[in-house]
Parts: C-alpha cells; structure tokens; sequence
C-alpha cells in the first residue's frame, strides 16, 4: 500500500492522492488534520459513482475511508481462461486541505464509497452522481447535501440543512435548527421525510403534485402563491392562468422559510 503526500505550502494545503486500485479491496484509511482546530471546519465531498458517509466523532482531524468498486461494465466483461482480476479497479481519491476546508473527490472512471468521520462542529457540502446514498450522523453545522440518483439520509444533525435528490427519498432528523436559516427539503421522485424540534419556528412552503402533505404540527395555513396570469393578447399572443400547488403555512407563529418539495411521493413533517 503506497500512500504520497505532497505538501505544497501554507497557500495550498496539503494535498494526498490515494489510488483505490493499487491498494486491493480492504478500505483505505487516513487521517486528514485541520489546520487550526479552534475555528469553524468544512468538509467538501464530490462522488461521482458511489456512496458519502458522514458520521460525527470526538476528535479533531477528519478520518476518510474509501473502498473501490469496479464499474458495472468492468464487472461484465470477460474473463480470460484461467485467469482472475486482480483489485477492484476503483477510480482513486484526491484530498485537499486549505484553512480549516478539507476538499475530498473521488475519481470518475471507477466508483468509490467514502466514509469519513468528522469533528461534531462540521459544515458539511456533499455531491454524488450516480449509484450511492449519501448518509449524515450526529453533526454540528450547515450541512448541503445533493444527490442526483440516490437517497438523502440527514439524521441526529443540528443547524441548517439543504437535502436535494433528483430520484431518491430524502430523510432529515433535526435536533436542534440554527435561527433564522433558511432551509430547503426536495426530490424529483421520492417522499421527502423531516422532523423537526416541536419549539421550531417557520415559515412553511409546502408542494407535491402527485402525493399527499402530512404532519403532526399544529401548522397555521395562511394561503397559497397566487395564480400566475400570462396575458399576451395585446401581442397578438395568449391568454394563460398558471395555478400553483403551493400551499402556505407557519409553525409556532413562523419563523424563517422552510421549503418542502417533490414532485412524485409525499411529504412528512414530524415533531420530534
């Protein structure tokens, strides 16, 4: 197992290069320390195939493990007589560290599942692509977390948080909400799933154009967003009312705006 590290100078942070498919099958572990422990931490995390973990833990640096996938096609492919492949061929892990900002990216030929353990006190941006679910446990901060074809999993987490997935579910737990922060909870084709503190308080945007909207709050609805008119008969054009499915509403007497989105699936929002 061969693990380079370059340091490139204060500027440019410290830079490891990790190659999945060199290393075998066994998870891949290595420890990233931030710059000044006593200041606010961000971890960036861009999958392209494969699956994000997060998990909080009592420590001061990041822990990142990384297991290689062969890829679908690779998985296929024949395998000459008497013959055997050797590693999993995963796509190989960059991270960079830069004042108190930990950059991981996993390669994009090959697929990586990253697990990385975290400070509580951790803001959080997470991307993946294609075939992974992206799970947060137990932190501390201002967590973003996109997903193009997979689930969203946020759960035990405080501050803000932005859950997006284009085709999966997207399932928050909150213990504690940062006031006044916005936040914002959406999926293309999944239910979207959130409990919140029952002392929140919010202004609610709440639409599903192929489902239902539950919760176990007391939610004062105080309207819809207005029809949107598109009058183009002066122009030889048109005349079009647009209906929104948009409802309104507030928890404990409102507060900053919640958003709650999907297009396919239902919308749960729970009092913790």
């Amino acid at each position: 197992m061969r693990k380079t590290l370059w340091m490139m100078g204060a500027a440019l942070g410290t830079l490891v290069s990790l190659s999945t498919a060199a290393m075998g099958q066994d998870a891949n572990r290595l420890t990233v320390p931030f710059r000044d422990a006593s200041k606010p931490r961000t971890v960036n995390v861009d999958v392209f195939n494969g699956s994000i973990t997060v998990r909080a833990y009592n420590g001061n640096d990041a822990i990142v493990e990384t297991t290689g996938r062969a890829s679908r096609r690779e998985r296929n492919s024949n395998v000459p007589d008497g013959m055997h492949r050797i590693g999993d061929n995963g796509g190989g892990l960059d991270i960079t560290e830069d004042n108190n900002v930990i950059n991981i990216r996993a390669g994009v030929m090959g697929s990586s599942d990253v697990t990385i353990q975290v400070p509580t006190q951790t803001s959080l941006k997470l991307r993946s692509l294609n075939g992974g679910k992206i799970q947060v446990e137990g932190v501390t901060g201002e967590i973003d977390a996109q997903n193009m074809n997979g689930s969203v999993t946020i759960t035990n987490v405080s501050g803000s948080v932005l859950a997006n997935s284009m085709n999966g579910k997207v399932t928050v737990s909150l213990d504690k909400v940062t006031p006044n922060k916005t936040m914002s909870f959406s999926s293309m084709n999944g239910t979207i799933d959130v409990t919140l503190p029952a002392d929140v308080k919010a202004n609610l945007k709440m639409k599903s154009d192929n489902g239902d909207i539950f919760s176990d709050f007391d939610i004062k609805l105080t309207g819809s967003v207005p029809a949107q008119v598109d009058d183009q008969r002066s122009h030889g054009g048109r005349y079009r009312v647009r209906i929104d499915k948009t409802m309104l509403g507030s928890i404990n007497g409102g507060g900053p705006e919640m958003q709650f989105v999907t297009y396919n699936g239902n919308i749960l929002i729970h009092k913790k």
